[in-house]
């Protein structure tokens, strides 16, 4: 009798092993397929689930009256991407600022952005990132964006590379620069908005903007060769 309890007992304690092994054995399996999973998700961005993702080509474009191929102007390209991001910031709907977006995105300096990526994001997803934020960034100040190439002509400054950089920066790279007023009318709430241009395949292309905190006002005078490409453009 007592050596079928001790039997009892002992299949007892090998069924309650056996069911603790199993279950951490699954608590494992599900802490590694969780692991596979973060492994697998690393290097992309979750909050980018469901954006439109793009990967543009460095290319002529005609937007605003203005074909930016490889004769164009930083000036130019820059009075173009001001435009489109007024666009952006003035979307009455989702099409309407995915509309402006494409054209932001087309401005890019596609191949000097991606170079720049240190992070562990796909370069579409980097790119995403970079250009999402042009608008937000001057969007304070996009009524004060000329309209006009002809008035953009005589607002919009190049200026080329900081002395100090190596003789291909200084050659592929240049800031245009536009001062804004303030919306409110405050004389000392204005800014210098700065377009950061790159060479990008033979074409001038933004690679970022921002502000110039150093001043409020502009010093050199638009170059002469900042004149308008003919074109068709939307």
């Amino acid at each position: 009798m007592q050596t079928r309890r001790h039997e009892g007992r002992r299949d007892q304690r090998i069924v309650d092993v056996r069911g603790r092994s199993a279950g951490r054995f699954a608590g494992l399996l599900i802490a590694a397929l969780a692991c596979v999973g973060l492994w697998c998700a690393c290097g992309s961005d979750a909050r980018l689930a469901g954006k439109k993702l793009r990967a543009p080509t460095v290319r002529t474009v005609s937007y605003y009256g203005v074909t930016l191929d490889q004769s164009a102007s930083p000036q130019q390209v820059a009075f173009v991407a001001l435009q489109a991001i007024r666009e952006d910031v003035a979307a009455k709907s989702s099409a309407d600022r995915e509309a402006a977006l494409d054209k932001e995105f087309d401005l890019a300096a596609v191949n000097a952005i991606a170079a720049k990526n240190k992070t562990s994001l796909p370069q579409d997803q980097f790119l995403h990132k970079v250009v999402y934020h042009w608008a937000p960034t001057v969007a304070h100040y996009v009524n004060d964006f000329p309209t006009q190439w002809d008035a953009a002509a005589g607002r919009l400054v190049r200026e080329d590379a900081k002395p100090g950089k190596s003789a291909e920066k200084a050659d592929s790279e240049c800031q245009v620069a536009l001062r804004v007023s303030d919306p409110s009318g405050d004389p000392n709430a204005g800014a210098v908005v700065q377009i950061w241009m790159a060479l990008d395949a033979g074409y001038w292309r933004v690679t970022h903007l921002g502000f110039d905190a150093t001043r409020r006002g502009l010093i050199k005078t638009p170059s002469a060769s900042a004149g308008p490409t003919s074109a068709s453009g939307d």
